[in-house]
């Protein structure tokens, strides 16, 4: 995933050889890390069930759960680790406590990254409908998002090949397989708990995964959403201004133009990528914050009432 996308700032070969070097000690420090504070967490909100400083550790929750997908993502790339069965074991437990295929996203984030904003081609805006402010509001919450991905699964065990079109015989072969697999796992995750009368899964895992959907979508929606449907990296993907908290939790993701313009350089030197990149073209990419992003959008869709404006439709921002 280097060479078939157009990039409009160019680094030297010996600065992205420098880049490229994965380390096995900064992935698994990462995964411990990420890991670690869900467990200890995960303590805490059980030991304050039941009084109202459960509320923060619920909510602590579901925002390091739903974070995971930025590891999913960078674990898809094959950048977290040097030894690249590890990648994949994480990537697959990830998306498994995220209710998603890791090779349907895999293949998904592939097609996006080879046509970032490509409204025909791009697999994560094709079929995209615009949004008014009620539905960006549904989407941006989880309350659209949940049932969709959860349906997802269900339409893939089940065989269907009509809903991706991007998606080669042989992929959605994999696809299907892997579908079945997840639930499998789920049924029998679900009759392990019916068994032992326990609603643990639901207290540290699902219910609070659902509610903070939205802290996860600060980042998802920001990163392509209104930008131009050009072939230049430069000028479709934003950058995100944060600082080292989200910057952890988020894998580094609001680098977010440094990542697509190497995506195979690991998440841990996206700063020092961002930094160079600014300095080669002697100018910033198109910048703003994640809550800057979402006053300017339900500003726009507020002003524009049924809005024609989307992930596959132009949002200037001034």
């Amino acid at each position: 995933m280097d060479a078939s996308f157009e990039r409009s700032v160019h680094l030297p070969a010996k600065s992205l050889k420098a880049l490229k070097g994965r380390s096995d000690i900064r992935g698994w420090l990462k995964v411990a890390s990420h890991i670690g504070a869900i467990a200890i967490n995960s303590i805490l909100l059980f030991s304050t069930l039941g009084s109202w400083l459960t509320l923060p550790f619920f909510m602590l929750q579901g925002i390091l759960i739903n974070c995971l997908y930025a590891g999913v993502h960078e674990l898809s790339h094959n950048t977290v680790f040097k030894t690249q069965g590890i990648n994949e074991l994480f990537g697959r437990l990830f998306c498994l406590i995220l209710l998603m295929g890791r090779d349907q996203d895999k293949f998904e984030h592939f097609q996006h990254h080879r046509h970032t904003q490509n409204v025909e081609l791009d697999a994560e805006i094709v079929g995209a409908k615009p949004f008014t402010l009620l539905t960006y509001l549904v989407y941006f919450f989880g309350l659209s998002y949940w049932p969709g991905r959860i349906a997802e699964v269900f339409r893939l065990a089940s065989g269907d090949t009509q809903s991706w079109p991007y998606l080669s015989a042989v992929q959605l072969k994999k696809v299907h397989k892997e579908a079945r697999l997840m639930l499998l796992i789920y049924l029998s995750i679900l009759l392990i708990s019916l068994v032992f009368q326990s609603t643990l899964l639901l207290t540290l895992w699902l219910l609070p995964m659902f509610a903070m959907k939205w802290f996860q979508m600060l980042q998802n929606t920001v990163e392509h959403t209104g930008m131009p449907h050009v072939d230049d990296i430069w000028l479709n993907t934003r950058t995100v201004k944060a600082g080292p908290v989200m910057q952890w939790l988020l894998w580094n993701m609001p680098y977010h133009t440094a990542h697509h313009t190497y995506p195979m350089i690991p998440f841990y030197r996206l700063p020092d990528l961002h930094r160079q990149i600014v300095a080669e073209a002697g100018d910033q990419p198109n910048t703003i914050s994640h809550i800057g992003f979402q006053r300017q959008m339900i500003r726009k869709l507020l002003t524009d009432g049924s809005s024609k404006y989307s992930g596959r439709d132009i949002l200037e921002y001034k």
